[in-house]
């Protein structure tokens, strides 16, 4: 979908803060607030806008340490292969995202755990499905979140 340089100000606003009323974005965009919602409700309505959701700080709940897992596999059900790995979820740990990817691997999991006690426990269960090969498990030492700036609409407008 192609949306003008408004629609995609309005999206770019909520992706940075997904609290805004209506209003506060009909007065910085000089439009009315009835005119705001609708083009918000279109944006939700093609599926631009998917929903909204609160933005947790894991490590306030205790999950202290990030992960990547690369994961290479064996199989005709890569579906399956996705779903036993979300299902390994549980206390200490959080499989945050899995992606199957292109490459020399086949699947790269975002994962969540309380402690490296819990980051072994997710090893000795993720190597029991069928199909696996081999696992490879990076620790984040730094990450920058909320990095968006808005970028992207100045460059779809050129």
């Amino acid at each position: 979908m192609k949306l003008d340089s408004t629609s995609l100000k309005i999206v770019s606003r909520l992706l940075m803060d997904g609290r805004l009323t209506h209003q506060a974005l009909a007065d910085e965009f000089n439009y009315s607030r009835p005119a705001i919602h609708q083009r918000i409700n279109k944006l939700e309505g093609s599926g631009v806008i998917e929903g909204y959701k609160a933005d947790v700080d894991f490590r306030k709940l205790g999950f202290n340490i990030d992960a990547f897992v690369i994961v290479n596999v064996h199989t005709l059900d890569y579906n399956k292969t996705i779903s036993d790995i979300i299902n390994l979820s549980e206390e200490g740990i959080y499989v945050e995202k899995v992606f199957r990817i292109t490459g020399d691997n086949c699947i790269l999991i975002k994962l969540l755990v309380t402690s490296t006690e819990y980051l072994r426990l997710f090893h000795d269960k993720i190597l029991k499905i069928d199909g696996l090969i081999e696992t490879n498990t990076m620790l984040v030492m730094q990450a920058e979140d909320n990095v968006f700036d808005g970028r992207f609409v100045q460059n779809n407008e050129e």
